[in-house]
């Protein structure tokens, strides 16, 4: 096998573990009770800000939340996922 092979086979395979991660997020994100019309927001207003982007936003660290978006949601913070994206759309950087 070819170094490029090797390299190509080890991305591949980072990128079926991020995706079965984040595919296990969204599970359990389906299953938090009471929250859907906020966790319905943040996607909206994460797509609204950055499009194709904005999954990417949400399962990456923030610095200003001190977490992914995601795992804020899934610890039932959703309240401050939305107060951050409320500030970015104004124009309020912390």
């Amino acid at each position: 096998m070819s170094k490029e092979t090797d390299q190509r086979n080890h991305v591949d395979h980072l990128v079926d573990q991020a995706i079965t991660q984040l595919e296990s997020k969204m599970e359990q994100l389906r299953s938090l009770k009471g929250s859907g019309l906020e966790i319905a927001q943040v996607f909206e207003e994460a797509n609204d800000m950055w499009g194709d982007n904005a999954v990417t936003w949400l399962i990456r660290h923030n610095r200003v939340l001190g977490a992914t978006p995601i795992d804020l949601m899934l610890e039932g913070r959703t309240d401050e996922v939305l107060r951050l994206l409320g500030q970015i759309a104004h124009g309020i950087y912390a």
